[in-house]
């Protein structure tokens, strides 16, 4: 691979420049401190404890709440267009939502399977893909950790972590609002007030509606406008500080979302009907009305406790609580094959009990871990065209329903050790121990409303113990030159699959899936104007689990979850930031990835194929410029964009219909800002209306397709105090 040699080269060729500027006076350099162009020093809290980014051992990229912003992230799915290899997409319409890092990923659909990528908001873990589709608001920073997280995180991060922090309370009273018009008759307000209620307590309000009333794709059965947003969040934090060593922050939040179900652009095989349609990619069919009924709500206690000058204690409780009713038209057209409706409900409470030690030369974390969550699912297909073809006349719905509880807990050390002056080692264990009881497992049939079970109900149970945990080593060549090397073994945790079946045998349980990394780093302040990140890595990846049209039943192949073999994953990744002059930033990214299907061990995955969700090149990019218009106003133009190579979003079978090419697409924005208060920008998001698919199913009736959003184009106006 040539560019994965290029980036080795210059991960070498880096570490030396920085050794030899560090010898030269700092004046004769442009760029240097001296000439006032420099980058601010990046926090992150990746390994449970403040640390410059330069001195973290391990592949995170880490963006800002106003970077967020001006590249028009407003989701976690938007984040693959602005972290190389990394692949974030809904699976199902626009409420299933699933992560990969780095070829690593979880294809399912259904709630009660773990993400390969732990996701993480405000520390607390959530538990299911369906839990993602919230909107970002009031956010300080996102961190993108790669590669196994076994020893801090613990299970279902073999892909990686996604820590999502919010803006907290302080003493100073801080006032942001924006309000903005856009594209469909989109509008939206964001809000956050906050500031000190007394000398040892603080607040933080937050608040984010979203508002819209058509949208870009068409019904061709009703004619009407999809893409209607009904959507509102909030969140109240209180920080309460009785002393220097102690604070206790209280988070809560609630939120619905009460939006149309994106259409799904079908080639049904059982009607011509959508044929005259077939070139118009956003015209599609429902003969029912597709719409989300999504809400959540949750809180969380975080205690910080300086028990001595070298040991603190961090504890934290937290309480999610997640319901979602997702109504959609799966086969496209007004006849009802496949009109589904998913109701789903998720609980889940944490506790996480952890103890820092922190002197000369030694750091040490280490804790306890326990969560448990339940999932209860009903969904049904309403089918009364498609199941008299199937010999099952007189019927009208198919449909699964389940309960699945968990139980987890874990003990887990980590250890940094600076035995030389430029040498720390780096060893972390976890200890974990899963149960999961999946039952009241069946599928029914109904005919005028009354149901009768295809089988009796199934109930199950699986349990694993396993130790994960990560060997490293980081050199300082430089205090502004880091090089690391680490071995990490994760594992996601197997389970049920939660799909529809006529074979009570498939609701046996497959196994855990585990994932060793093998990876090389470097991160280079080259200049303070100039920082350099690359890294390059290896993953033996076995036992996996993977997702797609498995089974073959009565109504055509239905899709699963299953162990299917191993794979090995090899590539290499970097970015860098520079600030050529005052006022210009620059930053560019570039990920590759080589994966392959080792070994296989059901007929449907063919050795030697790819991963899903796996583009070989992945790009990103942002321009930013700001400039003076005046002694009171200053302007700001932003051009980001992505790339993405060729991807296969199913790799079971092989389908040529699952393929997608490769594609660009790019955002703007410009602002206009007076003082430091008030700003105005108008911004464009895909701007050269690109279409691409975000996913390909085979169904009981044909392939299926989702695309991406089309060209959208806002104003925005805020307000900061």
């Amino acid at each position: 691979m040539r560019l994965s040699t290029l980036l080795i080269g210059t991960a070498m060729i880096a570490p030396a420049q920085a050794y030899a500027q560090a010898g030269n006076d700092a004046a004769d350099q442009p760029g240097d401190a001296s000439s006032g162009i420099v980058l601010e020093e990046i926090i992150v809290t990746a390994q449970k404890r403040a640390q410059r980014f330069e001195d973290v051992g391990l592949t995170v990229n880490v963006v800002t709440g106003s970077e967020l912003k001006s590249s028009g992230t407003e989701s976690i799915v938007d984040l693959g267009g602005i972290t190389p290899n990394v692949q974030i997409k809904n699976v199902l319409a626009n409420s299933i939502t699933n992560v990969s890092i780095r070829g690593i990923g979880l294809n399912d659909y259904a709630v009660n399977n773990n993400p390969a990528a732990g996701i993480y908001v405000d520390n607390v873990y959530l538990v299911s893909p369906a839990m993602l589709g919230f909107s970002f608001f009031d956010i300080d920073r996102v961190e993108v950790l790669k590669g196994p997280q076994g020893d801090l995180y613990g299970r279902n991060t073999t892909a990686g972590a996604i820590n999502i922090i919010s803006r907290k309370p302080s003493d100073e009273t801080d006032v942001m609002l924006e309000a903005g018009y856009a594209s469909y008759e989109n509008w939206h307000f964001e809000g956050a007030v906050g500031g000190a209620l007394s000398s040892n307590l603080t607040a933080r309000f937050a608040l984010q509606t979203v508002q819209q009333d058509s949208g870009w794709q068409t019904n061709y059965v009703t004619g009407d406008r999809i893409g209607k947003v009904d959507r509102t969040n909030a969140r109240l934090q209180l920080e309460y500080k009785p002393s220097e060593s102690l604070d206790i922050l209280l988070s809560a939040h609630k939120g619905y979302d009460r939006s149309d179900v994106a259409l799904y652009k079908a080639n049904n095989i059982l009607t011509a009907e959508e044929d005259q349609y077939a070139e118009q990619a956003r015209v599609a069919g429902a003969g029912n009305d597709p719409h989300m009924e999504l809400e959540s709500s949750g809180a969380a206690v975080t205690v910080n406790w300086a028990l001595t000058p070298e040991v603190s204690m961090t504890s934290i409780s937290a309480y999610e609580e997640f319901s979602r009713i997702h109504v959609e038209d799966t086969d496209g057209t007004s006849l009802a094959y496949l009109d589904a409706t998913y109701d789903n409900g998720v609980q889940q409470y944490s506790q996480e009990l952890r103890f820092n030690y922190s002197a000369e030369g030694l750091e040490l974390i280490g804790g306890g871990f326990y969560s448990h969550d339940k999932v209860q699912t009903r969904d049904e297909f309403y089918s009364p065209d498609l199941l008299p073809l199937l010999g099952l006349g007189g019927l009208d719905t198919i449909g699964n329903s389940y309960r699945q509880r968990t139980d987890a807990y874990a003990a887990f050390m980590h250890a940094e050790w600076t035995f030389a002056p430029k040498l720390t080692l780096i060893g972390g264990l976890r200890y974990t121990h899963e149960k999961k009881v999946f039952d009241e497992a069946t599928t029914f049939l109904c005919a005028a409303g009354g149901c009768n079970e295809v089988f009796a109900p199934v109930a199950n149970d699986y349990s694993t113990s396993n130790v994960s945990g990560k060997v490293g080593l980081n050199y300082k060549l430089t205090d502004e030159t880091l090089l690391y090397a680490s071995v990490s073994r994760g594992f996601k945790s197997g389970g049920f699959q939660g799909q529809l079946t006529f074979d009570p045998t498939v609701l046996e349980p497959f196994d855990d899936e585990k994932l060793t990394a093998y990876e090389l780093g470097v991160k280079s302040r080259l200049k303070p104007n100039l920082q350099l990140n690359a890294s390059v890595f290896h993953y033996e990846y076995s036992d996996m689990q993977i997702y797609g049209p498995l089974f073959d039943s009565p109504v055509g192949v239905l899709f699963g979850i299953a162990n299917v073999g191993d794979a090995r994953v090899t590539g290499a990744e970097a970015d860098i930031w520079w600030r050529p002059i005052v006022g210009l930033d620059l930053r560019f990214g570039v990920g590759t990835i080589d994966t392959k299907v080792t070994r296989s061990i059901v007929a449907g995955v063919t050795e030697g194929s790819v991963l899903p969700n796996a583009p070989e090149l992945t790009l990103n990019g942002q321009i930013r410029y700001n400039w003076d218009v005046s002694d009171h106003a200053s302007a700001d133009i932003t051009l980001s964009g992505n790339y993405q190579s060729r991807v296969r979003f199913d790799i079971v079978r092989l389908p040529n219909e699952a393929m997608e090419d490769g594609y660009f697409m790019g955002n703007a924005e410009i602002g206009l800002s007076f003082g430091e208060q008030w700003r105005v920008s108008v911004w464009g998001k895909n701007l050269f209306n690109k279409l691409f698919r975000t996913q390909a199913l085979n169904t009981s009736v044909g392939w299926t397709e989702h695309y991406g959003a089309a060209r959208t184009v806002g104003v925005n106006l805020s307000y900061k105090m």
